[in-house]
């Protein structure tokens, strides 16, 4: 009986380190496939991203993909997910937690913002959503709901939370969080299309943004 259950035990372990390498086997395929994707994305543009290229980028069949994505569109969505997306639930939880004055804080979320942009190919990504938004509705409502409306709601909690704290005078920049975040987006695009001729040190841009706006909003702008 003992040895009964000794060969049982160790016949389930084995199973449960298959499922486990199985599941760490689709994972790193769907990885695979997001780094594709995230490659001729920002190579060819989604109109001219062709799901054969992808595939045999990562190694794969065509179809395999459809194993993971349903279509071209999703492939993209979560290829914007995985690299541009804030975690919001998490920022906010940080927001709430966090100790300092809340210039520290909104310095901080900016300082983040721009280290996205060290990425070579997060601007072409950009661009690209910026680009083809037109001609593909879904996309940009895809990417304002889940990147653009996200960020919104991060700053507006920053502002607040320094309107409530007495650091921050009242002002509509709340309303208009597009002033706060568009220099980033500028830079990126800058550094895509105008490098080469009048390059920018992103540090010092990336500075010259956060001073402007927190002397923007500071009650006494010396503090």
């Amino acid at each position: 009986m003992v040895a009964k259950e000794t060969k049982f035990q160790t016949k389930s372990g084995h199973i449960g380190a298959c499922g486990n390498r199985r599941e760490q086997a689709r994972e790193a395929r769907r990885l695979d496939i997001l780094d594709a994707g995230f490659a001729e994305f920002t190579r060819e543009g989604f109109t001219a991203t062709r799901l054969e290229d992808v595939a045999a980028r990562a190694g794969i069949g065509k179809g395999t993909i459809y194993l993971y994505f349903d279509s071209k569109e999703s492939l993209f969505e979560e290829v914007v997910r995985m690299n541009l997306l804030p975690p919001v639930d998490a920022i906010l939880d940080m927001i709430s937690k966090f100790e300092g004055s809340t210039s520290e804080l909104l310095t901080l979320h900016l300082h983040h913002s721009y280290a996205i942009l060290r990425n070579e190919k997060i601007p072409a990504l950009i661009a690209m959503v910026i680009g083809e938004g037109n001609r593909f509705p879904k996309l940009t409502d895809f990417f304002f709901r889940e990147m653009v409306s996200a960020n919104q709601t991060i700053i507006r909690d920053i502002i607040a939370r320094g309107v409530r704290r007495g650091e921050f005078r009242e002002t509509e920049l709340s309303a208009y969080t597009q002033i706060v975040i568009a220099p980033v987006l500028i830079s990126a695009i800058w550094k895509l299309q105008f490098e080469s001729l009048a390059p920018i040190d992103l540090d010092a841009f990336a500075a010259t943004h956060i001073d402007l706006i927190l002397n923007g909003l500071r009650k006494n702008p010396d503090t």
